[in-house]
């Protein structure tokens, strides 16, 4: 199947902007890039690259990515979760790890896309911040003294399945999402500048990047009690399957649009 792309690069006033903030360097040479700097050139791409991001509020791969993140967070309450995991199409041996976990995962977002759709940027990141997720949670819970194996996975993942385990589990991912949107326009612009701005090397470009992860996951902050909330709440109701979900993305997605771009105008 065809790969659906988010576009060329916006050819407008708005992100002319970007690269002019970008070009200037707002850390100043050989000063380093501020976190200031950072979320003005990254909310400046979001309004630039907000055709992507309305796109990315319907997207197949999103949707179901979030939804899988659920359901793996509800298996793993089970007292043996790889029965009901097995009914989402993940198998793993007594000897997993993360590892397998995450390529579980996204071996089945692809299933479902292929069945459903036809693969996007947008459903590629939503992949990749869903595995960054849950290495960067459950992974550091997922090797014990004992070693590690699904038993282990289990309960690393198990400390996310609460309401506030959640609500970590769900600013994580959409922080990892927004960071690797928002890196979807600005790689092309930062790599043009180094040596020639703020970044004046690849160890600022590296600043740089790590800047803007923060910066995503700290804006990412306003879905945290939006996720737990909504996770516990359904599932206590109604149970949560991919219809509910897909309406919950669409709100959270709109609240961080919402989110960065408050933070512009208070610049």
């Amino acid at each position: 199947m065809g790969h659906q792309r988010l576009g060329d690069i916006p050819k407008s006033y708005r992100w002319n902007t970007v690269v002019a903030s970008v070009a200037s360097g707002g850390g100043g040479l050989g000063g380093g890039v501020s976190s200031e700097y950072v979320g003005d050139v990254a909310s400046r791409t979001l309004d630039a690259a907000a055709a992507g991001l309305d796109r990315a509020i319907g997207d197949t791969g999103l949707c179901f990515t979030f939804y899988l993140l659920t359901q793996i967070a509800l298996a793993s309450r089970e007292e043996d979760w790889r029965p009901r995991l097995r009914r989402l199409g993940i198998r793993l041996s007594e000897n997993a790890s993360l590892f397998d976990l995450t390529s579980q995962v996204q071996r089945i977002v692809d299933d479902h896309i292929e069945a459903h759709g036809r693969p996007t940027d947008l459903s590629e990141m939503a992949q990749q911040a869903a595995g960054e997720a849950i290495a960067a949670l459950a992974g550091p819970n997922a090797r014990t003294l004992f070693g590690s194996g699904a038993a282990e996975l289990q309960d690393a993942m198990r400390q996310l399945s609460t309401r506030a385990g959640f609500a970590r589990l769900g600013q994580r991912f959409f922080g990892r999402f927004m960071t690797r949107f928002l890196n979807f326009y600005l790689s092309r612009v930062t790599a043009e500048h180094v040596g020639r701005s703020a970044l004046g090397g690849i160890n600022d470009l590296s600043r740089f990047n790590d800047t803007l992860a923060t910066h995503c996951q700290q804006s990412a902050r306003i879905v945290h009690d939006f996720c737990g909330e909504w996770y516990s709440k359904t599932q206590f109701q109604t149970g949560i399957d991919l219809e509910n979900s897909s309406h919950f993305v669409a709100v959270a997605m709109r609240k961080l649009q919402a989110e960065l771009a408050k933070q512009r105008e208070g610049q």
